[in-house]
């Protein structure tokens, strides 16, 4: 997906970039008029260890064998940042495990349900998509489910579904690489891909990390947008034209 899709992640995060630029010049100015001596203030950096075992977590995403090497790496890694790391630097950020304990009740909910749904959309999927689905209703449809719900699902059950038109399951390798070594369904697969990861960002339930950090900044007494006020003030103005720009360059 990386050969097909780098131009549209250079496009969006071009596009994002932009925005955060603007944003971040506003809130600087703001916060100097407010407390010039602030901005002043000497910082720095401590933990810069936890770097490798970030690299550690990042490198384990790529193991697939043996079982469970994948997730004890990624376990192993993060028992070693939380009992490497100095006691004050966890009480300056005021770091506890509330949010981590929150996000993840939410979305092993989402990951106990979603079973079910990706059963009947490998046995229904030709009726609902079609035999053969446009990229511009793969992008729609999979980004809309994603907005409200995390990417990974999401992508799991139109991955299933996009090899159902075919009559075929995920649990076939070697037909999978067949279908795809044709090229029919590339097209479609590249916009599930980018939709599934770019309507992320529409709402606060559409990725894990919007909601942890929301989490966070809720445990430290942040004002923040509500549900639906985020969608206003953030996701209408700015991650909509994003979208349909991405959809009529791409994949109309």
């Amino acid at each position: 997906m990386a050969e097909n899709c780098w131009p549209i992640w250079l496009c969006g995060v071009a596009f994002l970039l932009a925005v955060f630029y603007f944003v971040d010049r506003r809130s600087c100015h703001f916060v100097s008029s407010l407390s010039p001596s602030d901005s002043r203030r000497a910082w720095r950096v401590e933990g810069l260890w936890n770097l490798v075992f970030l690299a550690i977590i990042l490198a384990a995403v790529f193991i697939s064998r043996p079982i469970f090497l994948r997730e004890g790496l990624m376990f192993a890694a993060a028992v070693g940042s939380y009992f490497t790391t100095r006691q004050l630097v966890h009480e300056a950020n005021r770091f506890d495990f509330h949010p981590i304990r929150e996000v993840a009740v939410l979305f092993l909910g989402i990951f106990a349900t979603v079973m079910p749904a990706l059963d009947w959309l490998q046995a229904n999927a030709r009726a609902v998509l079609g035999a053969d689905p446009s990229p511009a209703l793969v992008y729609w449809a999979s980004g809309t489910l994603s907005s409200v719900l995390d990417n990974a699902p999401t992508y799991l059950s139109f991955l299933s579904a996009l090899f159902g038109t075919q009559g075929q399951a995920l649990e076939h390798p070697v037909e999978m690489a067949r279908i795809l070594a044709q090229g029919r369904l590339n097209h479609s697969l590249a916009a599930l891909s980018v939709a599934a990861v770019f309507f992320g960002g529409c709402t606060y339930i559409g990725n894990g990390p919007n909601f942890m950090v929301k989490a966070i900044a809720e445990q430290h007494r942040l004002q923040l947008p509500s549900f639906l006020g985020y969608i206003f003030k953030w996701t209408i103005p700015v991650m909509l034209p994003l979208l349909i720009m991405v959809w009529l360059i791409f994949f109309r």
